[in-house]
């Protein structure tokens, strides 16, 4: 473990930070912390707090304040909450899978962090720790539906709300675990979803694979919602596969125009055992 011996600059900054009740900081912003010294000697001070366990560097000009009694070299902060600094200034929301993680709705955690940017970010996967930071681009269509949810006692993070993390994860189930993930989150969240926000989610989306595999899923799942008739209406012929991650075979039902390459049974037992 590092020895953490701290400078009076270095306790000025700690301070500085701890005043503003902030974890999380750029460089620009401890610059404006010690408005007296240079560029070379603020970089100088926090490559010095890095090495002595002070700091952690999350990427070039970003900053965690590692706590006091942690072990700077196997601390790792919530990765909900560091999300946010990792993505350029870009606007962005927690997604897909680590969006079902926050909404309680997976029991197998992951050492992935999902995030929806409004602009490409390269590369499109950080790295740090064990924790890899995914960074998936959506258009301006398909941008929209995020809140600020409580992670713990004491932070928010951006994240897609419920209807919006079940139309991510219909569009893309490769990104949420598979389509059994996503069949297990909607039945599991049932008597949560708002069923009319859903559908209008589903139009305004505009993906012919999410309005299909959503009405067969909930058929498949006996959920009794109004949504289903209106699914049927807006739904084309042409078919989609169930499952993006397995072979294109399986029965075509035709009523949803989905390629059911998983099986009913395999679906079901996932969910009720």
């Amino acid at each position: 473990m590092k020895r953490k011996n701290i400078s009076s600059q270095s306790s000025h900054l700690l301070s500085y930070f701890n005043s503003l009740a902030k974890s999380c900081f750029f460089y620009d912003e401890a610059f404006k912390a010690l408005p007296e010294s240079n560029v070379n000697s603020v970089k100088a001070l926090l490559s010095d707090m890095t090495q002595r366990g002070l700091l952690m560097r999350l990427k070039e000009g970003v900053y965690y304040i590692i706590p006091y009694e942690q072990d700077a070299e196997s601390f790792m902060p919530d990765w909900h909450i560091i999300a946010g600094n990792l993505v350029n200034n870009v606007e962005y929301y927690i997604g897909y899978y680590s969006a079902l993680q926050i909404h309680n709705l997976i029991t197998q955690p992951s050492l992935k962090e999902q995030v929806v940017v409004s602009k490409q970010i390269r590369p499109a996967i950080v790295k740090i720790r064990d924790v890899s930071f995914q960074f998936i681009f959506h258009n301006k269509n398909h941008f929209f539906g995020s809140k600020k949810i409580w992670v713990d006692n004491y932070h928010k993070v951006l994240c897609s709300d419920l209807e919006k993390t079940i139309i991510d994860c219909l569009f893309k189930p490769d990104y949420a675990g598979g389509i059994v993930e996503v069949a297990r989150a909607i039945f599991i969240s049932k008597k949560d979803i708002n069923f009319n926000q859903l559908l209008e989610y589903a139009q305004k989306f505009h993906s012919q694979a999410v309005i299909k595999r959503l009405g067969f899923l909930l058929e498949l799942l006996d959920i009794k919602t109004s949504i289903v008739d209106e699914l049927q209406k807006i739904k084309t012929a042409s078919y989609v596969q169930l499952d993006t991650e397995l072979p294109r075979s399986g029965e075509m039902i035709k009523r949803w125009s989905i390629q059911q390459n998983l099986e009913t049974e395999t679906i079901k037992s996932a969910i009720y055992t």
